[in-house]
């Protein structure tokens, strides 16, 4: 960030797209853009920050600070998206009722502005660039219509929520190195798991007395139906279960299709959603988690079972080697034997993550360190 010069110490009217909060979704982006905007107006309280999206009906989104202020929009989507993609009308700093100093786009979208406005777009992979086979045509379309090259390459600076994904940025985008900063995001700190927060998640979601966890968007990339084929190739030789949690993404069908036919499907278990407030006792509850995806940005929840003290094996793809690596299990996901024979290993003699590492762990990814430097680089683009 070294061309980047002075850094504004007064107040500023920050706008932030929040449109990715407005479909109730739980993944990594939301995930993102709500802690991101709940610590920056707790870390840099002097700046006030607004909230933008546009929906014909109404939305729900979390709720904030009071230096946090929503202006949402009831233009028909499809009409405004419309717009802005053909025409880039109409400007959202023309929208908005006061003078915006920097706009922050969590997640890439269409935003356009007028001239010479700054705006910060925060990178959290290109997966649809490299795997668009576990897109549908309809996903596909969508990441088309967003344009992000274009939106990349005209913003003020980038933030990667990892190297890979700045690597992967400045190698099929050409981001200059001087657009770019890695700012990893936090991870929330896990409240300690007692016996009875355990007995009342396995009795709440029904769940076995051991078993193998999953748990994230549940569509092609995170290559469940090679979990489903490893935990089938020992079910035997095991007392575990396998459970699945999170939210069907798209075409999940490949997964049902998989459970279909294990001799063990009686041993798999999908569960849905899972509430906020559930997560740390689940990860706590499993014996192992297994996350063997052919590609990630960052990767949240290996992070958060690791802190729940849950052992987490992992692909030696993409960003986990660099966030989890040194604290995971590496394998293969294209070899799903060996990835069999590394859970059987595993759960042989099962042990919990040392509290060493956890506490690295948060030191390492902070929401509070994570937002400051945010903070500063909206603020020195400004």
């Amino acid at each position: 960030m070294k061309h980047l010069k002075g850094v504004r110490t007064n107040s500023m009217h920050i706008a932030i797209d929040a449109r990715s909060l407005m479909e109730g979704r739980h993944t990594g982006v939301e995930e993102y853009t709500t802690r991101m905007i709940d610590t920056l107006s707790r870390v840099r309280p002097r700046h006030h920050y607004h909230l933008f999206y546009n929906a014909a009906k109404a939305v729900q989104l979390p709720t904030f600070r009071e230096n946090v202020s929503v202006h949402a929009f009831r233009y028909p989507n499809k009409i405004f998206n419309t717009l802005q993609l053909l025409f880039g009308f109409p400007k959202w700093d023309k929208l908005l009722p006061v003078p915006i100093d920097v706009f922050f786009v969590p997640n890439p979208r269409l935003v356009p502005l007028s001239s010479g406005k700054p705006f910060v777009t925060v990178a959290h992979d290109i997966s649809y660039e490299r795997f668009p086979e576990f897109l549908t045509w309809k996903r596909k379309i969508w990441h088309i219509a967003m344009q992000p090259k274009k939106l990349f390459q005209k913003s003020s600076y980038v933030i990667a929520v990892s190297e890979h994904t700045k690597n992967d940025l400045q190698e099929h985008y050409g981001i200059s190195e001087n657009n770019i900063s890695v700012v990893y995001p936090g991870v929330p700190s896990t409240p300690v798991v007692s016996q009875v927060d355990l007995h009342r998640i396995k009795s709440a979601y029904h769940l076995p007395e051991h078993f193998i966890l999953f748990f994230g968007a549940l569509e092609p990339r995170k290559n469940i139906p090679a979990i489903i084929e490893a935990f089938s190739a020992i079910a035997d030789r095991i007392p575990h279960h396998l459970v699945l949690a999170g939210e069907s993404g798209w075409k999940s069908r490949e997964i049902i299709d998989a459970i279909s036919v294990s001799h063990y499907k009686h041993k798999i278990h999908m569960i849905g959603f899972v509430e906020e407030q559930d997560k740390g006792a689940l990860y706590a509850a499993a014996d192992l988690f297994i996350y063997p995806s052919f590609y990630e940005g960052f990767g949240f929840p290996p992070l958060e079972a690791l802190l729940a003290g849950t052992p987490v094996v992992v692909s030696f793809n993409s960003s986990l080697p660099e966030v989890v690596g040194q604290w995971a299990t590496l394998i293969d996901p294209y070899n799903t034997p060996h990835l069999a024979l590394v859970l059987a290993e595993l759960l042989r003699t099962p042990k919990r993550v040392p509290h060493n590492v956890r506490k690295q762990i948060l030191e390492k990814y902070s929401w509070e360190q994570s937002a400051s430097k945010v903070a500063d680089i909206l603020e020195k683009v400004a």
